[in-house]
C-alpha cells in the first residue's frame, strides 16, 4: 500500500509528508525535551528557543524542506526514468529513525545545505562555465559546517564533481579556494565583534559529537539491517542501468558514488574519535537515492511492499515504544 501511493508520479501525495512526519514524531510532542549539545556553534543557537515545542517545529519544518529538495534533485536531473516520490518518503522515515534525535539539532541544517550543495554540483555537467555552481556549493558546505563542524570534512566534493564532469580548468578548480577565503574573512571578523567564537582545529572537527547512545532496542537494529540490505541491493540495481545508459547518467552515479566513499571514509575517522554513527545522517544522498532504486525496480512488486511496510513499522514502534 505505501509503495503504491509513492510509487506515483502524482506529486499530490506530497501533501501527505507533513502528516507522515508529524506521526513520526508524535512522542517528541507529547513528551517535549531538548537534546542537550555541549560545544552548540554560535549560528545554531541563534536558532535555538526555549520551548522544546517551538523547536520541534523548526525540526519538522527543516526536514520536510530537506525531503522536498531531495525529491525534486533526484527527479529533476533523471536518475529515474519519471519522476517519483518515494525518496521524501524515504528520507522522512530514515531521519526519524532515532528517538532522541527527533528533535533540533545541528545535523538537520548541515544535511539541508549539503543537500543543497550536492543539488548545484550535480547540475554542472550542463553548464558551460561552472565556477558559480562550485563557488555556491563551496560556500554550502561551509555553512553546513557552521552549525555541524564535520561537515566541513565534504568540502573536497567539490573538486570530485569536477574531477567527475568537466575537463580540467584552472579557474574551475580555484574557485573552492576563493569561496573558502571569503568565508574565513568574515569568520575570523567575527572575533572582533562577538564573544566565545569557538576556532576549531582538526582534531575538535573529528571529535565533535551531538549524540552518544551506545544501548539501542532491537528495534533500531532491525532498521539499520533493513536499510543496509535495501541499499546494498539498490546498488546493484544502479549497477545493471549503467550497463545500458547514457554517459551523463553515469557521470552522475559516479559522483553519488563518490560521496558516497568519501563520506564513508570520514565517518570511519569521525565515529573512531567519538563511537558515534550521527555523520551517517549526512549521507543520507546515496543512500535515498540507491534504497528508491530498490523498491521502484524489484521486479517482485510484493516483496518490496513488504519491506517498506516493515521498515515503516519498526520505526514507529522504535520511536513509540
Amino acid at each position: 500500500m505505501l509503495l503504491k501511493i509513492y510509487k506515483t508520479n502524482q506529486p499530490l501525495v506530497l501533501v501527505t509528508l507533513p502528516f507522515v512526519v508529524l506521526l513520526l514524531w508524535y512522542p517528541s510532542f507529547s513528551t517535549p525535551s531538548q537534546l542537550i549539545i555541549e560545544n552548540p556553534t554560535l549560528i545554531f543557537n541563534l536558532f535555538v528557543s526555549r520551548s522544546p515545542i517551538t523547536n520541534n517545529i523548526t525540526a519538522l519544518i527543516l526536514i520536510i524542506s530537506s525531503a522536498l529538495i531531495l525529491n525534486n534533485t533526484i527527479n529533476k536531473n533523471a536518475f529515474f526514468n519519471r519522476n517519483v516520490y518515494l525518496s521524501s518518503f524515504l528520507y522522512l522515515l530514515l531521519t526519524s529513525a532515532v528517538p532522541k534525535l527527533n528533535t533540533l539539532h545541528p545535523i538537520l541544517f548541515s544535511n539541508l545545505f549539503i543537500i543543497l550543495a550536492f543539488r548545484r554540483l550535480i547540475s554542472i555537467h550542463s553548464q558551460v562555465s561552472c565556477k558559480s555552481e562550485v563557488f555556491d556549493a563551496t560556500l554550502l558546505f561551509l555553512l553546513a559546517g557552521a552549525f555541524y563542524p564535520p561537515s566541513l570534512l565534504l568540502i573536497p566534493f567539490s573538486w570530485f564533481a569536477l574531477f567527475i564532469f568537466r575537463p580540467f580548468k584552472l579557474k574551475e578548480w580555484l574557485t573552492p579556494f576563493i569561496a573558502l577565503g571569503i568565508f574565513l574573512i568574515y569568520y575570523f571578523s567575527s572575533f572582533l565583534f562577538l564573544d566565545n567564537i569557538k576556532l576549531f582545529s582538526p582534531i575538535d572537527i573529528l571529535n565533535y559529537s551531538i549524540y552518544v547512545e551506545n544501548a539501542h532496542s532491537y528495534f533500531f537494529y532491525g532498521i539499520g539491517f533493513l536499510s543496509g540490505i535495501t541499499f546494498i541491493l539498490g546498488l546493484l540495481q544502479i549497477h545493471k542501468k549503467r550497463q545500458r545508459s547514457t554517459i551523463q547518467f553515469k557521470k552522475m552515479t559516479n559522483s553519488m558514488a563518490v560521496f558516497f566513499i568519501w563520506g564513508l571514509f570520514i565517518f570511519t575517522i569521525t565515529s573512531n574519535h567519538t563511537k558515534t554513527f550521527e555523520f551517517l545522517y549526512l549521507l543520507s544522498i546515496p543512500f535515498i537515492i540507491s534504497m528508491t532504486y530498490f523498491f521502484l525496480y524489484l521486479k517482485k512488486t510484493i516483496v518490496a511492499e513488504i519491506i517498506l511496510l516493515a521498515l515503516t513499522v519498526l520505526i514507529l514502534i522504535n520511536n513509540y515504544f
